[in-house]
């Protein structure tokens, strides 16, 4: 802490150091997906032979109380003050440092992880950038059941079924091969998991006599993204049961833990890109 006092202190008092030296930042903005790798690249003169030794550097991860995320001081690499929510996840690669690039990785990128992050060098000089990171998280996969149902009027009745996890929110719709729309029949429910992904079920209920397909869709605004699920039902309700008896274990597990509310929106379907 008070080495990277002396270095903002530094910074606050010694102005004219900026002018001969100066950190930039490389090709922001920085955007990740949920549990993937990402990397953020900050850069610094390097004038005449690179020198180890001399080059401190501070990434930190700004919030009400700042988050140590990698610190090299004086050449070597220090992890006591690391905050443990980037404990093992975080590796800088060495080999671009003689040319003044400072390439930091965060693995297995979480949504906490996004904000605004600290950049802080010192070399022949003393320097800081901020760096913005956005994580993403679309609703890429999408788990449908159909099961068989009791109905009335002699039709076969079915309990479709989508489940899907991702942030934020995502609107579910429902659809027939034809295009009718059928959200506002179905119900929805959302649940928030520690790792602050939305999962969300959709289910909806359908009378037929013939085969038929039906769609759900995931529609993520802010992103901009769809995901979309075909559910094919047939007359052949004992081959159909079984197959869903293979697939229906970890649904029902969850499905009890859920509460059922009616979705909004349902005319929007239509506006969704294909």
């Amino acid at each position: 802490m008070e080495k990277l006092l002396f270095m903002c202190i530094v910074i606050s008092h010694c102005s004219f150091l900026k002018a001969l030296f100066t950190v930039e930042v490389f090709n922001p903005p920085f955007i990740a997906e949920y549990g993937s790798n990402v990397t953020m690249e900050c850069r610094f003169p390097v004038n005449g032979q690179f020198k180890l030794e001399q080059l401190s550097i501070v990434w930190e991860k700004k919030e009400e109380t700042n988050k140590n995320v990698y610190k090299i001081y004086k050449g070597k690499e220090d992890f006591k003050s690391q905050d443990r929510a980037f404990k093992n996840r975080t590796t800088l690669f060495k080999d671009k440092l003689s040319l003044g690039h400072i390439v930091l990785q965060i693995s297995s990128v979480k949504l906490t992880d996004a904000g605004t992050y600290l950049c802080l060098v010192e070399y022949d000089g003393v320097d800081y950038k901020y760096l913005p990171l956005d994580v993403k998280a679309p609703y890429r996969n999408i788990i449908s059941t159909s099961t068989p149902v009791q109905a009335i009027g002699g039709h076969k009745g079915w309990e479709l079924a989508c489940q899907s996890e991702g942030y934020p929110e995502a609107e579910v719709f429902w659809h027939t091969m034809d295009g009718a729309d059928l959200s506002d029949k179905a119900n929805v429910s959302y649940m928030r998991g520690s790792d602050q992904l939305y999962h969300v079920t959709s289910t909806l209920r359908v009378n037929t006599n013939i085969t038929d397909t039906f769609y759900c869709v995931f529609w993520n605004e802010p992103l901009q993204q769809n995901t979309t699920a075909a559910l094919i039902v047939t007359g052949e309700i004992s081959k159909h049961y079984s197959r869903c008896m293979r697939t229906k274990g970890s649904f029902t597990d969850y499905a009890e833990q859920i509460h059922v509310t009616k979705i909004s929106n349902p005319g929007f379907l239509f506006r969704v890109p294909s």
